[in-house]
């Protein structure tokens, strides 16, 4: 009788040791399972070779960038931006809002910077390609175009992520649903919504500056059309009526 009792202790303790092996292995496999995801880095990177191979298209904008001010608060102002671009020679930029008032337009190296506040144009003779004519007119004369890390045709070359990011999920702007990513460097952190499927548009980004005590953020939705091309006359520079031509001084110039 103990005899017996002995064999069905060990069959219970084998049939109950191997349970918990199986539990643990499954319970392994349902955390792989889990903890599997889209790589935030590989997404950012597909967006950016996506909008590389877009030959045309229109952007409308709204930006909220916060500005510390004299030391005393943290104020954020708005801005509205639309953007036509047609590869590889043609760019115009509007923006209006709070602090500015200005178009930018760039015809097969003809720049013009209008100011409509004042009234203010000025001209100057670029690279045609886009790419190189940005380059240009932020080393010669620092001038910084609206958006121009969507301009850019070779994105994931210029600026690649610098570690693999966080990925949080889908979630939806403007009624599209993206993949909701994040990247966090030393002086910055980045977070961006990218559309789900086969067209990864960017539609919304929000950067911190953290080499700033007061940690100010810039929030940027975007609208895209990347079907229809844009009309050609949008990219040149109709003189308004009393405009007063100004010289655009490079860095050396003013230095």
């Amino acid at each position: 009788m103990k005899s017996i009792q002995k064999i069905l202790m060990v069959l219970f303790l084998l049939l109950y040791s191997s349970s918990i092996i199986y539990a643990s292995d499954n319970t392994k496999q349902l955390n792989k399972i889990k903890t599997v995801s889209p790589v935030p880095s590989a997404i950012l990177m597909n967006a950016y070779r996506y909008l590389g191979t877009l030959k045309h298209f229109s952007v409308d904008a709204v930006t909220d960038n916060d500005d510390y001010l004299q030391n005393k608060i943290l104020v954020t102002f708005s801005h509205n931006i639309h953007i036509d671009l047609q590869r590889p020679s043609k760019l115009y930029i509007d923006v209006e809002g709070d602090l500015k008032s200005r178009s930018y337009y760039l015809n097969s190296g003809d720049f013009t910077a209008y100011d409509k506040d004042l009234n203010y144009y000025g001209k100057l003779n670029t690279p045609k390609n886009i790419d190189d004519a940005l380059d240009y007119l932020f080393e010669k004369y620092d001038i910084k175009t609206a958006l121009a890390n969507i301009l850019y045709s070779d994105l994931d070359k210029r600026t690649p992520p610098k570690n693999k990011g966080f990925y949080f999920g889908i979630s939806e702007v403007n009624s599209i649903k993206c993949h909701h990513i994040a990247f966090a460097y030393d002086n910055q952190e980045m977070q961006l919504w990218i559309e789900v499927g086969n067209k990864p548009l960017i539609h919304k980004f929000s950067i911190v500056d953290k080499s700033e005590t007061s940690f100010p953020r810039s929030t940027t939705t975007l609208k895209w059309s990347v079907e229809t091309k844009p009309n050609m006359k949008f990219f040149i520079f109709d003189v308004a009526k009393k405009a007063i031509q100004i010289n655009i001084q490079s860095n050396s110039e003013e230095n």
